[in-house]
Protein backbone atom coordinates (compact mmCIF):
# COMPACT_ATOMS: atom_id res chain seq x y z
CA UNK A 1 0.00 0.00 0.00
CA UNK A 2 1.65 3.31 -0.86
CA UNK A 3 1.03 6.92 0.19
CA UNK A 4 -1.49 7.59 -2.85
CA UNK A 5 -3.56 4.82 -2.04
CA UNK A 6 -3.80 5.48 2.04
CA UNK A 7 -5.06 9.12 1.24
CA UNK A 8 -7.63 7.69 -0.95
CA UNK A 9 -9.22 5.20 1.75
CA UNK A 10 -9.25 8.28 4.17
CA UNK A 11 -10.58 10.72 1.68
CA UNK A 12 -13.74 7.95 2.25
CA UNK A 13 -16.27 9.21 4.69
CA UNK A 14 -18.77 6.68 4.53
CA UNK A 15 -18.65 2.94 3.26
CA UNK A 16 -21.35 0.52 3.24
CA UNK A 17 -20.13 -2.87 4.76
CA UNK A 18 -19.93 -4.77 2.13
CA UNK A 19 -17.77 -1.76 0.98
CA UNK A 20 -15.32 -2.16 3.97
CA UNK A 21 -15.30 -6.27 3.53
CA UNK A 22 -14.28 -5.56 -0.12
CA UNK A 23 -11.45 -2.90 0.75
CA UNK A 24 -10.04 -5.14 3.39
CA UNK A 25 -9.92 -7.94 1.41
CA UNK A 26 -8.06 -6.17 -1.43
CA UNK A 27 -5.59 -4.73 0.93
CA UNK A 28 -5.00 -8.05 2.20
CA UNK A 29 -4.61 -9.96 -1.45
CA UNK A 30 -2.44 -7.17 -2.89
CA UNK A 31 -0.01 -7.19 0.44
CA UNK A 32 0.19 -11.18 0.57
CA UNK A 33 1.53 -11.11 -3.00
CA UNK A 34 4.98 -9.06 -2.26
CA UNK A 35 5.35 -9.70 1.75
CA UNK A 36 5.27 -12.61 4.42
CA UNK A 37 1.78 -13.06 5.95
CA UNK A 38 2.83 -12.57 9.61
CA UNK A 39 4.11 -9.20 9.55
CA UNK A 40 1.84 -7.86 6.66
CA UNK A 41 -1.21 -9.08 8.86
CA UNK A 42 0.08 -7.21 11.75
CA UNK A 43 0.71 -4.20 9.11
CA UNK A 44 -2.40 -3.77 7.53
CA UNK A 45 -4.45 -4.39 10.51
CA UNK A 46 -2.93 -0.92 11.98
CA UNK A 47 -3.17 0.60 8.69
CA UNK A 48 -6.83 -0.40 8.20
CA UNK A 49 -7.84 0.14 11.68
CA UNK A 50 -6.31 4.01 11.36
CA UNK A 51 -8.09 3.93 8.36
CA UNK A 52 -11.25 3.50 9.93
CA UNK A 53 -11.19 5.74 12.64
CA UNK A 54 -9.79 8.76 10.29
CA UNK A 55 -13.29 7.86 8.29
CA UNK A 56 -15.43 7.92 11.70
CA UNK A 57 -13.65 10.99 12.74
CA UNK A 58 -14.27 12.94 9.39
CA UNK A 59 -18.17 12.04 9.14
CA UNK A 60 -18.45 13.64 12.65
CA UNK A 61 -16.52 16.77 11.36
CA UNK A 62 -18.81 17.28 8.53
CA UNK A 63 -22.21 15.92 10.10
CA UNK A 64 -20.91 18.01 13.11
CA UNK A 65 -22.69 15.39 15.70
CA UNK A 66 -21.78 14.15 18.68
CA UNK A 67 -21.71 10.09 18.42
CA UNK A 68 -23.80 10.52 22.11
CA UNK A 69 -26.63 12.05 20.48
CA UNK A 70 -26.88 9.60 17.66
CA UNK A 71 -26.85 7.25 20.04
CA UNK A 72 -29.15 8.54 22.32
CA UNK A 73 -31.56 8.88 19.45
CA UNK A 74 -30.64 4.91 18.27
CA UNK A 75 -29.37 6.33 15.13
CA UNK A 76 -27.17 5.15 12.59
CA UNK A 77 -24.25 7.52 11.02
CA UNK A 78 -26.25 8.32 8.08
CA UNK A 79 -29.26 9.81 9.94
CA UNK A 80 -26.72 12.23 11.74
CA UNK A 81 -27.38 14.23 8.33
CA UNK A 82 -31.10 14.75 9.09
CA UNK A 83 -30.05 17.12 11.69
CA UNK A 84 -26.60 18.77 10.99
CA UNK A 85 -28.44 21.74 10.59
CA UNK A 86 -29.48 21.98 13.96
CA UNK A 87 -25.76 21.37 15.35
CA UNK A 88 -23.29 23.88 17.10
CA UNK A 89 -20.25 22.68 18.68
CA UNK A 90 -19.87 24.65 21.82
CA UNK A 91 -16.26 22.86 23.77
CA UNK A 92 -16.33 25.16 26.96
CA UNK A 93 -14.76 24.18 29.82
CA UNK A 94 -15.31 25.64 32.97
CA UNK A 95 -13.23 25.09 35.97
CA UNK A 96 -13.94 25.56 39.40
CA UNK A 97 -12.06 26.11 42.83
CA UNK A 98 -13.70 23.18 44.26
CA UNK A 99 -12.21 21.04 41.36
CA UNK A 100 -15.34 20.08 39.67
CA UNK A 101 -15.58 21.13 35.85
CA UNK A 102 -17.85 21.27 33.58
CA UNK A 103 -17.75 20.93 29.89
CA UNK A 104 -20.55 22.07 27.48
CA UNK A 105 -20.12 20.11 24.58
CA UNK A 106 -22.47 20.48 22.13
CA UNK A 107 -26.01 21.99 21.42
CA UNK A 108 -28.69 20.46 19.20
CA UNK A 109 -31.62 22.74 18.08
CA UNK A 110 -34.38 23.09 15.88
CA UNK A 111 -37.33 25.79 15.47
CA UNK A 112 -38.86 24.87 19.32
CA UNK A 113 -36.45 23.33 21.46
CA UNK A 114 -33.02 23.13 22.36
CA UNK A 115 -31.05 19.96 23.64
CA UNK A 116 -27.48 20.85 25.28
CA UNK A 117 -25.15 17.52 25.71
CA UNK A 118 -22.90 19.13 29.00
CA UNK A 119 -19.78 16.86 31.14
CA UNK A 120 -19.52 17.17 34.71
CA UNK A 121 -16.11 15.90 35.85
CA UNK A 122 -15.78 15.28 39.66
CA UNK A 123 -12.22 15.63 41.50
CA UNK A 124 -10.09 12.82 41.35
CA UNK A 125 -11.23 10.07 44.01
CA UNK A 126 -15.28 11.39 44.07
CA UNK A 127 -17.14 8.33 42.35
CA UNK A 128 -20.27 9.45 40.22
CA UNK A 129 -22.43 6.70 39.78
CA UNK A 130 -26.31 6.07 39.61
CA UNK A 131 -28.88 7.97 37.95
CA UNK A 132 -30.30 9.90 41.46
CA UNK A 133 -28.01 13.20 39.97
CA UNK A 134 -29.45 16.38 38.69
CA UNK A 135 -27.65 19.06 37.08
CA UNK A 136 -28.86 22.79 36.67
CA UNK A 137 -27.69 24.27 33.56
CA UNK A 138 -29.16 27.98 33.13
CA UNK A 139 -30.70 28.72 29.95
CA UNK A 140 -31.28 32.31 29.31
CA UNK A 141 -31.97 34.47 25.93
CA UNK A 142 -30.96 38.19 26.19
CA UNK A 143 -33.70 40.78 27.27
CA UNK A 144 -34.13 42.32 23.78
CA UNK A 145 -34.78 38.86 22.10
CA UNK A 146 -37.79 37.88 24.40
CA UNK A 147 -40.72 38.89 22.35
CA UNK A 148 -43.15 37.50 24.68
CA UNK A 149 -43.68 36.36 28.85
CA UNK A 150 -41.38 33.63 29.66
CA UNK A 151 -44.08 30.64 30.02
CA UNK A 152 -44.53 28.41 32.97
CA UNK A 153 -44.53 25.12 32.08
CA UNK A 154 -43.44 21.55 32.99
CA UNK A 155 -41.04 18.87 31.48
CA UNK A 156 -38.85 16.38 32.00
CA UNK A 157 -35.15 17.01 34.24
CA UNK A 158 -31.63 15.89 32.08
CA UNK A 159 -31.03 12.74 31.34
CA UNK A 160 -27.58 11.08 32.10
CA UNK A 161 -26.29 9.41 29.10
CA UNK A 162 -25.16 5.83 29.18
CA UNK A 163 -21.62 5.45 31.68
CA UNK A 164 -19.09 3.19 30.14
CA UNK A 165 -17.50 3.68 33.33
CA UNK A 166 -19.66 3.94 36.44
CA UNK A 167 -16.51 3.60 38.47
CA UNK A 168 -15.28 7.03 37.19
CA UNK A 169 -15.71 10.42 38.27
CA UNK A 170 -17.59 11.69 34.86
CA UNK A 171 -21.20 11.67 33.90
CA UNK A 172 -22.84 13.10 30.99
CA UNK A 173 -26.10 14.95 30.52
CA UNK A 174 -28.56 15.78 28.18
CA UNK A 175 -30.92 18.94 28.63
CA UNK A 176 -33.71 20.34 26.92
CA UNK A 177 -35.55 23.74 26.89
CA UNK A 178 -38.26 24.85 24.72
CA UNK A 179 -39.19 28.29 23.26
CA UNK A 180 -41.68 29.96 25.24
CA UNK A 181 -40.19 28.73 28.48
CA UNK A 182 -37.37 31.01 27.27
CA UNK A 183 -39.58 33.90 26.04
CA UNK A 184 -39.36 33.49 22.57
CA UNK A 185 -42.24 32.08 19.96
CA UNK A 186 -39.06 30.14 18.43
CA UNK A 187 -35.91 29.71 18.88
CA UNK A 188 -34.49 30.03 15.21
CA UNK A 189 -31.14 32.41 15.18
CA UNK A 190 -31.39 32.93 19.03
CA UNK A 191 -28.23 33.55 21.08
CA UNK A 192 -28.72 31.32 24.51
CA UNK A 193 -26.77 31.68 27.49
CA UNK A 194 -25.66 28.19 29.49
CA UNK A 195 -24.56 28.65 33.03
CA UNK A 196 -23.83 25.60 35.25
CA UNK A 197 -25.80 26.23 38.37
CA UNK A 198 -25.81 23.43 40.35
CA UNK A 199 -25.12 19.82 40.63
CA UNK A 200 -27.50 17.33 43.19
CA UNK A 201 -27.65 13.52 44.30
CA UNK A 202 -30.78 12.04 46.33
CA UNK A 203 -31.76 14.95 47.48
CA UNK A 204 -28.63 16.91 47.94
CA UNK A 205 -28.47 14.48 51.36
CA UNK A 206 -24.99 13.02 49.60
CA UNK A 207 -23.88 15.32 46.88
CA UNK A 208 -24.71 18.76 46.18
CA UNK A 209 -22.09 20.87 44.91
CA UNK A 210 -23.09 24.74 43.86
CA UNK A 211 -21.41 25.92 41.18
CA UNK A 212 -23.00 29.71 41.89
CA UNK A 213 -20.46 30.53 44.45
CA UNK A 214 -17.62 30.90 42.48
CA UNK A 215 -16.72 34.79 42.43
CA UNK A 216 -17.30 35.25 38.50
CA UNK A 217 -20.41 33.13 37.39
CA UNK A 218 -19.21 31.11 34.54
CA UNK A 219 -21.37 30.82 31.47
CA UNK A 220 -20.77 30.78 27.52
CA UNK A 221 -23.52 32.47 24.76
CA UNK A 222 -24.36 29.80 22.34
CA UNK A 223 -25.95 31.23 18.44
CA UNK A 224 -28.30 28.93 17.32
CA UNK A 225 -28.66 27.99 13.74
CA UNK A 226 -31.11 30.16 11.76
CA UNK A 227 -31.82 26.83 9.61
CA UNK A 228 -35.10 24.77 10.46
CA UNK A 229 -35.18 21.34 8.83
CA UNK A 230 -38.83 21.01 10.48
CA UNK A 231 -41.98 21.07 8.69
CA UNK A 232 -45.49 22.86 10.11
CA UNK A 233 -48.63 21.68 9.16
CA UNK A 234 -51.91 23.92 9.62
CA UNK A 235 -54.48 21.69 11.21
CA UNK A 236 -58.01 22.67 12.60
CA UNK A 237 -59.07 19.16 13.09
CA UNK A 238 -61.23 18.46 17.24
CA UNK A 239 -59.77 16.35 19.59
CA UNK A 240 -60.76 15.40 22.72
CA UNK A 241 -58.84 16.58 26.17
CA UNK A 242 -59.87 15.83 29.79
CA UNK A 243 -63.77 14.89 28.34
CA UNK A 244 -63.62 18.54 26.59
CA UNK A 245 -63.46 19.57 23.06
CA UNK A 246 -60.41 21.22 21.74
CA UNK A 247 -58.46 21.50 18.29
CA UNK A 248 -55.54 20.72 17.57
CA UNK A 249 -54.64 23.97 15.36
CA UNK A 250 -51.00 23.12 14.46
CA UNK A 251 -47.90 20.39 14.00
CA UNK A 252 -44.49 20.79 14.12
CA UNK A 253 -42.27 18.08 13.02
CA UNK A 254 -38.67 17.89 13.05
CA UNK A 255 -36.16 15.37 12.65
CA UNK A 256 -36.13 15.00 16.67
CA UNK A 257 -39.21 16.36 17.67
CA UNK A 258 -42.88 16.78 17.52
CA UNK A 259 -44.83 19.99 18.87
CA UNK A 260 -48.23 20.72 18.48
CA UNK A 261 -50.85 23.74 19.90
CA UNK A 262 -54.05 22.86 21.57
CA UNK A 263 -56.75 25.95 21.52
CA UNK A 264 -60.22 25.86 23.46
CA UNK A 265 -61.44 26.23 26.29
CA UNK A 266 -60.26 23.07 29.42
CA UNK A 267 -61.83 22.46 32.53
CA UNK A 268 -59.75 23.43 35.57
CA UNK A 269 -58.48 20.91 37.42
CA UNK A 270 -54.98 19.75 38.88
CA UNK A 271 -52.56 19.17 36.54
CA UNK A 272 -51.45 15.49 37.16
CA UNK A 273 -55.13 14.99 36.69
CA UNK A 274 -55.47 15.93 32.79
CA UNK A 275 -54.96 13.76 30.21
CA UNK A 276 -52.38 16.40 29.02
CA UNK A 277 -50.04 14.99 31.83
CA UNK A 278 -49.70 11.50 29.85
CA UNK A 279 -49.79 12.48 26.73
CA UNK A 280 -46.86 10.67 25.50
CA UNK A 281 -47.86 7.74 27.13
CA UNK A 282 -49.37 6.39 23.65
CA UNK A 283 -48.65 9.36 21.37
CA UNK A 284 -46.99 8.00 17.93
CA UNK A 285 -46.57 9.36 14.29
CA UNK A 286 -46.91 6.74 11.48
CA UNK A 287 -44.22 6.62 8.71
CA UNK A 288 -45.02 6.10 5.16
CA UNK A 289 -43.81 2.25 5.57
CA UNK A 290 -45.87 1.98 8.28
CA UNK A 291 -43.82 2.09 11.14
CA UNK A 292 -44.90 3.47 14.41
CA UNK A 293 -42.20 6.31 16.15
CA UNK A 294 -42.83 6.60 19.66
CA UNK A 295 -43.01 10.32 21.15
CA UNK A 296 -41.12 9.62 24.25
CA UNK A 297 -40.12 12.57 26.25
CA UNK A 298 -41.28 16.11 27.08
CA UNK A 299 -39.30 18.94 26.39
CA UNK A 300 -42.15 21.46 27.57
CA UNK A 301 -45.56 21.88 27.71
CA UNK A 302 -46.81 25.57 28.37
CA UNK A 303 -49.73 27.35 28.41
CA UNK A 304 -50.56 31.10 26.54
CA UNK A 305 -51.89 32.93 29.89
CA UNK A 306 -53.22 35.49 26.87
CA UNK A 307 -54.99 33.16 24.60
CA UNK A 308 -54.66 29.80 26.65
CA UNK A 309 -53.83 27.62 24.02
CA UNK A 310 -51.58 24.97 25.28
CA UNK A 311 -47.89 24.34 23.25
CA UNK A 312 -46.43 20.66 23.95
CA UNK A 313 -42.82 19.57 22.62
CA UNK A 314 -41.41 16.17 22.49
CA UNK A 315 -38.48 14.26 21.51
CA UNK A 316 -39.14 11.57 19.18
CA UNK A 317 -37.91 7.94 19.51
CA UNK A 318 -35.92 8.37 16.66
CA UNK A 319 -34.02 10.65 14.15
CA UNK A 320 -36.75 10.73 11.19
CA UNK A 321 -37.34 12.22 7.81
CA UNK A 322 -40.45 14.87 8.87
CA UNK A 323 -41.64 14.76 4.86
CA UNK A 324 -42.25 10.63 5.70
CA UNK A 325 -44.57 11.24 8.51
CA UNK A 326 -48.11 10.56 7.39
CA UNK A 327 -50.53 10.78 10.17
CA UNK A 328 -49.79 11.71 14.47
CA UNK A 329 -51.63 9.76 16.92
CA UNK A 330 -52.70 11.64 20.25
CA UNK A 331 -54.48 10.52 23.62
CA UNK A 332 -55.95 7.75 21.29
CA UNK A 333 -57.47 9.84 18.20
CA UNK A 334 -55.09 9.49 15.14
CA UNK A 335 -55.01 12.40 12.38
CA UNK A 336 -54.01 11.67 9.18
CA UNK A 337 -51.32 14.70 7.70
CA UNK A 338 -52.11 13.36 3.73
CA UNK A 339 -53.67 15.99 1.87
CA UNK A 340 -52.78 18.89 4.41
CA UNK A 341 -50.73 21.90 4.06
CA UNK A 342 -47.73 22.44 5.44
CA UNK A 343 -44.46 25.33 5.31
CA UNK A 344 -40.84 24.03 5.61
CA UNK A 345 -38.36 25.99 7.40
Amino acid sequence: MDNRELERIFDQVRLSSEEEEAMLERLLSEKRRTSPMKPVKKTVTVLVAAALLLMACAFTVITGLDQRFVAYFRGAEEDAQQVSGGVVGVEESFQYENGWTVNIVQVLADRYSMAVLSEVVAPEGTVLDGEAYYLELGMELPPSARNQPASSGWGYGPVILEDEDPGDNRLTFLQTKGARELGAKDLLGQSVTLTPKWLMESGGKKLNVDFSREEQEQSCTVALPEQDSGRTYALSAPIQVDGETMTLSELYLSPISAAFVLQGEMEERAWEESDLARVEEDASLRLADGTEVSVRRMVSQTTDEATGAVHSIFQTDMILEPEDVTAITLLGQTFSLDGLTFTEG
